[in-house]
């Protein structure tokens, strides 16, 4: 049933980068010019519900919060290679996805190449482990942690303020 109610929040999510035009070309590059900022909208929109709602479903216990642990080197070299891809293809994960149920075959190779890149990753990670992971592994650190408080006190905020960032900062920008 949780992988199921899992299917429908994707599609449900799908469904909006599909007609807030995620997976338009010409919007990620108004975008990434900053001349389009409907998509950063849209973006902040989805990460503020997000956050508050994950927050308050563990809150109340709902939830169960499983923060993995943050290696510096692993994020870096991951960081740089989701920009170098999100640079030739136009696409981010979950657009590449959107636009391949749309039919583009651009997002269907963009697709094909994160799987094989993900695949190469479980097969390389024996290898790179020693250089990337424990040489600068921090182990599951959070703000709620680091504060001794619970996270819903910080996601209460940071979604909020998200929110008027893309309601009220961006109402007029967006385009």
């Amino acid at each position: 049933m949780t992988l199921f109610i899992g299917f429908l929040i994707g599609c449900a999510f799908g469904a909006i980068l599909f007609l807030g035009g995620a997976t338009s070309y010409r919007r990620i590059l108004g975008t990434l010019l900053l001349k389009d900022l409907w998509i950063i909208k849209l973006m902040a929109t989805a990460i503020g519900v997000g956050t508050i709602g994950i927050y308050a479903l563990d809150f109340v216990g709902l939830a169960n919060l499983s923060v993995k642990p943050v290696y510096i080197g692993g994020v870096a070299l991951g960081g740089l290679i989701f920009g170098i891809g999100w640079a030739v293809s136009g696409y981010c994960p979950g657009t590449c996805v959107v636009g391949s149920a749309e039919g583009k075959t651009d997002a269907m190779a963009t697709l094909a190449g994160g799987l094989v890149g993900a695949l190469l990753f479980a097969l390389a990670i024996p290898l790179l482990s020693g250089a990337l992971i424990e040489p600068l592994s921090f182990g599951a650190v959070t703000m709620p942690d680091l504060l001794g408080i619970s996270g819903i006190w910080l996601a209460l905020p940071f979604g909020a303020a998200l929110l008027m960032v893309a309601f009220v900062i961006l109402r007029e920008r967006a385009s």
